[in-house]
C-alpha cells in the first residue's frame, strides 16, 4: 500500500495546479520590440525632466522626481464606491548614444467597504442592555492591481514627451528658409 501513497500524492498536487488556470507569467513575451520603453537624444536627466513634465500636463501629482526615475500618480472615480489610482513609473537609462525612458503604469483599484457598529452596556450587578446606538465605518479596501498593458496608452505618453525632448528617429517639423520663405 506504501507504492501508492506516492502517486496518489502526485496525482492530488497536479490536480491542485490544473485548477488555478494559466500562470500570468506564460502570457510574458520578452520581446525585442518593447511598448514601455522609448529612446531620446537627451541625455538621462532631460529626459526624466521631460517625463515629469508630460506627465504633469496631465494632471498627474509628481511623488518623486530624479535625474534618473520620476513617478507619478493620478486619481480616479468612477462609481460612488469605486476609487482607481494610476501610478506611473518612468526610469530614464542612458546609453553611448542616447537614453531610453522605460515607462510603467499600474492601475489599483479600490472599493467602499461599509461596516456597522453597535453599542451595549453592561452594569454589574443589574446585567446588560443594549442601547440604539450605532455608527458606521467606511474604509476603501484594495481589489486589486494590474499593469496597464496597452500599447497605446504608452504610444500617447511618449508621443506628448516628444513636445519635452526630441526622440531618435523622430521627424524634424519642416523649418522656414528666410530666402524663399520656406
Amino acid at each position: 500500500m506504501r507504492p501508492l501513497a506516492p502517486c496518489l500524492m502526485s496525482a492530488f498536487a497536479l490536480t491542485l495546479t490544473a485548477c488555478g488556470g494559466p500562470a500570468v507569467y506564460e502570457d510574458e513575451s520578452f520581446a525585442a520590440a518593447s511598448p514601455y520603453e522609448a529612446r531620446f537624444v537627451t541625455d538621462t536627466a532631460a529626459t526624466c525632466e521631460a517625463a515629469r513634465r508630460t506627465l504633469l500636463s496631465q494632471g498627474y501629482t509628481i511623488a518623486s522626481a530624479t535625474a534618473e526615475a520620476v513617478r507619478g500618480t493620478k486619481v480616479f472615480q468612477p462609481d460612488d464606491d469605486i476609487h482607481m489610482e494610476l501610478e506611473f513609473n518612468v526610469v530614464c537609462a542612458g546609453t553611448v548614444r542616447d537614453t531610453i525612458a522605460y515607462a510603467n503604469a499600474v492601475q489599483t483599484q479600490y472599493e467602499l467597504k461599509q461596516s456597522a457598529n453597535s453599542a451595549g452596556l453592561s452594569v454589574s450587578g443589574v446585567g446588560s442592555l443594549s442601547l440604539p446606538w450605532t455608527s458606521r465605518n467606511d474604509s476603501l479596501v484594495k481589489v486589486g492591481a494590474e499593469t496597464v498593458s496597452d500599447p497605446d496608452f504608452y504610444g500617447r505618453f511618449f508621443k506628448l514627451m516628444e513636445s519635452h525632448a526630441p526622440r531618435v528617429g523622430a521627424q524634424k517639423p519642416a523649418q522656414r528658409n528666410s530666402s524663399s520663405g520656406w
